[in-house]
């Protein structure tokens, strides 16, 4: 074989194996970008979930089952600021839920606390009855809220990450 044939060779072989490894880098990128696309999706959905949980137990749940989802909606909900975009209100709605959610849960520990006489405190139980109602039949627009400005971020529809060309 002569040294052109050689170098022609080498020299293709060597173009072949670039293009190789750029087609791989290219892909392991493209994968990257989905498995953050799919983390973010994750993330943002568990937020919903989370909420969901929150809503149906201060409708549903005792005084002690409202704390342990109010601690796991209080997380979700700071967590939330970072997940969203100011502008979309997700954060400014969960911010909602999370106040009316606590008059909702200061009224069921009040009466749970006076119901197994935990406490000498004499609030008004009708009034706070009347805010609680109020607040869970509001709850369910900032639900609904919350479901329309979270729907574009959870509506999961390709697992393509980052394109060069789209």
């Amino acid at each position: 074989m002569s040294n052109e044939t050689l170098s022609v060779l080498t020299s293709t072989t060597s173009l072949l194996i670039s293009i190789a490894v750029f087609w791989v880098a290219f892909s392991q990128m493209k994968i990257a970008s989905a498995k953050v696309k799919l983390d973010l999706y994750n993330r943002r959905f568990n937020i919903y979930q989370i909420t969901l949980d929150y809503y149906f137990s201060l409708w549903n749940d005792p005084y002690p089952t409202v704390t342990e989802k109010s601690f796991l909606f209080t997380k979700a909900f700071r967590e939330s600021k970072f997940l969203f975009k100011d502008n979309d209100n997700v954060y400014k709605t969960l911010e909602k839920i999370h106040k009316k959610g606590a008059k909702i849960r200061f009224y069921k520990e009040y009466k749970y606390e006076m119901e197994h006489n935990l406490t000498k405190d004499k609030l008004d139980l009708d009034t706070l009855h009347k805010e609680s109602s109020e607040a869970l039949l509001e709850l369910e627009n900032d639900l609904i809220a919350l479901e329309n400005y979270i729907q574009k971020y959870i509506q999961f529809n390709s697992t393509s990450g980052w394109s060069l060309f789209k």
